[in-house]
């Protein structure tokens, strides 16, 4: 099975995998963006093989059922389908979702890992500008203190003068920019302007607000 088939399966009927983010994945997958792990497991970045190794450790990845879980508190699929894990944001253990809200809207959101970036809430309001955001070329999305930045002063930031700078996903900002019309910002932050931690006491973010009632209860 192709991994694009694989991660459509994945999703729930009630919150699918998006028409543009399939798209997006078949068109990835046809130039050669797919890896292998030794245990077969399989996952995609916006970077081919073999021209780049894992630059980045923003990834696809199948969605599990128990990792929607582990943040619901649930086995009851009325609450789990709402939320479907499948974007790996950060080497700390950080993740995005596609997450339904009350009123049936699908919104991508961010689950920080909590022992290293604590930013829960909704990330962008939809695909499109998820896709966007992936364009921009940053190593992780999990910082949201970097979304000030380009990925290249980032890098500058981080890395020491022997460092090989993670260079641009040009494959896939063709893509967005030439196949689906839409623009690329220099910086993150000119798609996430609001960020949530999970520690923040008070948040009208629908999503963390949706997480806390299920912990809660």
């Amino acid at each position: 099975m192709k991994f694009t088939d694989e991660m459509a399966a994945a999703f729930p009927k009630r919150n699918p995998l998006p028409e543009v983010l399939r798209q997006a994945l078949q068109f990835m997958e046809e130039h050669g963006c797919v890896r292998t792990r030794r245990d077969g497991s399989r996952y995609m970045t916006v970077y081919p093989e073999p021209e780049y190794g894992d630059v980045t450790s923003t990834a696809f990845h199948v969605p599990r059922p128990a990792a929607t879980a582990g943040w619901t508190r649930r086995d009851d699929p009325e609450v789990n389908d709402r939320l479907v894990i499948f974007l790996r944001t950060g080497g700390d253990g950080s993740w995005a979702g596609l997450w339904l809200d009350d009123d049936g809207r699908q919104r991508i959101v961010h689950l920080g890992s909590g022992s290293g970036s604590m930013m829960l809430c909704v990330l962008t309001e939809n695909m499109e500008d998820l896709l966007r955001l992936l364009s921009i070329g940053y190593t992780e999305l999990c910082w949201p203190d970097e979304f000030e930045r380009t990925p290249d002063e980032v890098f500058e930031e981080r890395c020491d003068d022997d460092d090989d700078d993670t260079p641009p996903p040009l494959l896939f900002q063709n893509y967005v920019e030439g196949t689906l019309g839409l623009s690329i910002p220099e910086r993150a932050s000119e798609i996430v302007s609001i960020t949530v931690s999970m520690d923040d006491p008070e948040s009208r973010d629908a999503f963390l607000m949706w997480i806390k009632r299920l912990n809660d209860q």
